[in-house]
């Protein structure tokens, strides 16, 4: 019998929504002996929109380093449950069109995503990245609240 999802790819922040969606993929790659992969998205920050200055750089750094690590113990978490995991960290202005980007590239089945409660300023003012992916991907989507 052929596997539903081969690849499983989790658009990971930190949030509490996405640390939902990386359990949900571990319940189903476990299933179906899925990879899932982590991406990562790290704004790429500038001062006055146009220069970056060696607080930018090197607070980028520790920011990188973090997720590094968080990464790191997703791995181990995964491991613990006989899950393979690969992680990518990106640096991008544009989260959804990077996903879509990688998805594209990485032959992915499935997209497991988490809501993230947004302020109602920020769901006036900010494109939902959810959004964004659920309209240009065309494999399966899973939105967890």
């Amino acid at each position: 019998m052929d596997k539903a999802f081969n690849n499983i790819l989790v658009p990971y922040n930190g949030c509490p929504g996405s640390q939902k969606a990386f359990k949900k993929a571990i319940s189903l790659a476990v299933l179906e002996n899925s990879t899932i992969t982590i991406l990562t998205c790290m704004e790429d920050k500038s001062t006055f929109g146009l220069f970056k200055t060696k607080t930018n750089k090197k607070e980028s750094e520790k920011e990188k380093e973090l997720i590094l690590k968080e990464h790191s113990r997703l791995a181990s978490f995964a491991k613990d449950h006989g899950v393979s995991l690969k992680s990518k960290l990106v640096k991008t202005n544009m989260p959804s069109q990077a996903i879509l980007e990688f998805t594209e590239k990485n032959d992915i089945d499935l997209i497991i995503m988490g809501l993230k409660k947004l302020t109602r300023f920020e769901k006036i003012h900010f494109p939902s990245t959810i959004e964004d992916v659920s309209k240009h991907f065309r494999g399966a989507l899973l939105i967890l609240n």
